[in-house]
């Protein structure tokens, strides 16, 4: 595992030490950094979500690549110290907040996010409830982008709030990238 793009390109990250994680792949980050390059709101100085953190990749990423701060969400306290290892090989602590929270129970947000992205534990089916919750809890800004990753075979009932952008879909994995609407 490593950093694709941006200030940090090429530094590596520290994998998960066995499967109950499972991250997004070198690849598959790649297409989706190239696909938000292209979006709005830019990546640029934004505020990001990485909910159902893992090994935090995504989140990491995305500060590579200029946004300003990234919160950090898993329930799995292994998860939130690789997560927290990551970062501190980065050296971007000052940039980062990390929380363990269970979806969809997520505390009121200090400032909305811009971006987030959502890739739960594939059977645990919590795209739309953990949606929902985000919303209630203000982490939603406006002009919200959400990437949400699922099984590729799984069809998802995505609240009314949002509009479908763009789909894609590697090996098992379907990705769907959402934008709040008014």
């Amino acid at each position: 595992m490593r950093i694709i793009g941006g200030e940090y390109r090429g530094r590596r990250l520290s994998p998960p030490a066995d499967k109950t994680i499972r991250p997004t792949t070198d690849r598959m980050r790649e297409t989706i950094f190239n696909i938000l390059s292209h979006q709005a709101p830019a990546l640029r100085g934004a505020h990001v979500l990485d909910a159902f953190a893992g090994t935090g990749a995504l989140g990491l990423e995305a500060l590579s690549r200029g946004a300003a701060h990234v919160s950090f969400f898993d329930r799995d306290r292994r998860a939130l110290q690789l997560v927290k290892k990551n970062i501190a090989l980065l050296k971007v602590e000052a940039k980062t907040t990390i929380k363990c929270v269970t979806a969809p129970n997520f505390p009121p947000a200090t400032r909305p996010c811009d971006i987030i992205f959502l890739d739960p534990p594939y059977p645990l089916d919590l795209i739309p409830q953990t949606i929902e919750a985000l919303e209630c809890k203000n982490h939603l800004a406006e002009n919200c982008l959400i990437i949400a990753e699922y099984q590729r075979n799984k069809e998802i009932t995505f609240p009314k709030f949002l509009e479908v952008i763009q789909q894609k879909t590697y090996g098992d994995a379907r990705f769907s990238f959402l934008r709040k609407t008014a």
